[in-house]
Order: structure tokens, then C-alpha cells, then sequence
């Protein structure tokens, strides 16, 4: 398959429409139309379902879709270390992130390396750590600011950051009301919980709960933990996430923030695939990072 003809593919896909496509990308409609043909062809598939008004994509096509979004990636990304070797360092550097700190980790980083790198472009994407340990395999990212538990095996890493658990408590719950500055995973227990979506985060949490030889109740469970301080604020549970969370309340929003105890921290880290080699932005770029946190891999 040519690149050129992925691209083609793509830009029908996405306006639905042979004619939009053409002028989209400049191309008549003859040698567009071939293009697709020959990519059916060589796939031996049909791509679309071509309708009187607007064309779909069949399950091949969406898988081709998914696929080909992913080798332009890789394609762009390649052209930049070239570019990187034969002129030194510039590109773009491909940064995935956790929410929580991470956003504040990536922006700190940036900034600073800005200065030294000015002509560096920044390509950013947040997910959990299993979608950011998968985007790394795929070679769609570079480095990825993860927190524990990650997978050791398949991740090298310096840790660059550490924080406290905390419990984010509707102002109105009697666990807010009094004095202490923290709270008990027994005193959690019997209350509607909000937590991560992500598996080894939710067992994670589950092993807090052993001692009590109760199951904990959790009533949501969010990819994103932007959304925690929202559904505090709503009276929907109590949310348990690291404390950088605590960030997106809402100004003038009344709910409280409390340590857990015994006290729980995560640890985030600046990750990689073990088996791949960097290019030299992204050996900069974590060499940048480790100078100013002093991490240690």
C-alpha cells in the first residue's frame, strides 16, 4: 500500500463524499476513484458501501481507517527523526500523559525545554497508562508521564513525581464535618465510592480494603479523573484519587479534601518502552527531564 493512496482512502472516509474528498485534497475525481479501487483490490475487500447520497465504511474499511490514522502517525514521526539527525534537534516530540499532575508535569517540562530547543513542536495525548502503555508499543508516542502500578517489564522510566491519596467528601457528609484532617479506610467503608476506570487501579484500591474484611462500594467508575471533583460536588460519593485532583474543584465549590489513612501514595514516572530505541528529540527530552528532577531510572 502507498502512503499517497492511505491518504486518499482517509480524506473519503472522513467527508463521506467522493466530490468533497477531491477538492479536499486537490486530486480529480478519476485518479481518486482509481486509488480506492486499487486499495480494494489489493486487499481483496470492498471499503465502502457506496450510497446515492453519502458513502460508508464496510468493517474492512473501518479497520483500515483505525490503521491507516496510525501509519500516517508513523510516517510523520519517522520523517522527524530524520529530520532530527540531519539537523539536530528539532521535530516534534509525541508526549502522552495521565490526568491528575500530569498536565502540570508536561507544561513545566515543555516550557523549560522550550528554551533550549525553540524550533521543538509538541504533540500531546492523555489516557490511563494502559492506553498510554499501548500507544508507546504502537509507536504513536514517544514518552509518557504514567503512574504506579505500571507494568515494570514493558516500561523503563525515571520517576519524576510522588504524592498522597485523598478523599474528596461531599461538604454535607458527616465524614466532612468534623475536625480531622484525615480519614479512615474503615471509616470509608459503607459509602458510595468514586474511582478510576482502569483494572489494576481498581484492585489497587480493593487491597486498602482487606483489612476491613468488607467490600467497598463503588458507585462510579471514571476514565478521567477530571470528572471526580464534579460528581463530588453533585453529592454522588466520595472520590478517591491522588491529591492533584483536588485541582479541578470548582472555585468557590464547598466540598472537602481529606488524607487517607494509613497513608497511600502513587508515583508518577516519565516512561518508555523497554525494547524500542529513542529518537534523539526524545533522548534530549528525558535527559532535560532527569536534570531537573533529578530521577534516577
Amino acid at each position: 500500500m502507498e502512503l499517497r493512496h492511505i491518504k486518499y482512502f482517509l480524506a473519503v472516509a472522513e467527508e463521506q463524499n467522493i466530490t468533497k474528498a477531491s477538492e479536499k485534497i486537490c486530486i480529480s475525481q478519476p485518479p481518486l476513484s482509481r486509488a480506492l479501487m486499487d486499495l480494494e483490490y489489493e486487499l481483496n475487500c470492498k471499503l465502502f458501501i457506496r450510497g446515492k447520497r453519502r458513502i460508508t465504511l464496510t468493517e474492512e474499511g473501518l479497520a483500515l481507517k483505525r490503521r491507516g490514522e496510525q501509519l500516517l502517525a508513523l510516517a510523520e514521526m519517522t520523517k522527524s527523526e530524520i529530520t532530527e539527525i540531519k539537523n539536530g534537534i528539532s521535530g516534534t516530540l509525541h508526549l502522552g500523559h495521565v490526568d491528575s499532575n500530569g498536565p502540570s508535569l508536561a507544561a513545566q517540562w515543555i516550557s523549560s525545554f522550550k528554551k533550549k530547543y525553540p524550533t521543538v513542536t509538541y504533540n500531546l495525548w492523555c489516557g490511563n497508562v494502559d492506553d498510554l502503555t499501548d500507544r508507546m508499543k504502537a509507536g504513536l508516542i514517544d514518552l509518557a508521564i504514567t503512574m504506579t502500578p505500571m507494568n515494570t517489564e514493558l516500561l523503563n522510566g525515571i520517576k519524576v513525581y510522588s504524592e498522597n491519596w485523598v478523599a474528596i467528601i461531599p461538604p454535607g457528609h458527616k465524614l466532612a464535618q468534623n475536625r480531622k484532617k484525615s480519614v479512615s479506610i474503615e471509616e470509608l467503608i459503607g459509602n458510595d465510592l468514586i474511582i478510576s476506570s482502569r483494572k489494576s487501579r481498581e484492585e489497587e484500591i480493593r487491597e486498602w480494603f482487606k483489612s476491613t474484611n468488607k467490600e467497598p462500594h463503588f458507585v462510579v467508575k471514571t476514565a478521567h479523573s477530571s470528572n471526580a471533583a464534579k460528581l463530588v460536588e453533585q453529592d454522588i460519593g466520595i472520590a478517591l484519587f491522588p491529591a492533584s485532583v483536588a485541582k479541578n474543584v470548582t472555585a468557590g465549590s464547598e466540598v472537602v479534601i481529606k488524607k487517607i489513612t494509613p497513608e497511600k501514595t502513587v508515583e508518577y514516572y516519565l516512561s518508555w518502552i523497554k525494547e524500542k530505541s529513542q529518537s534523539l528529540l526524545a533522548q534530549k527530552f528525558v535527559q532535560h527531564v532527569q536534570d531537573l528532577v533529578g530521577g534516577e531510572e
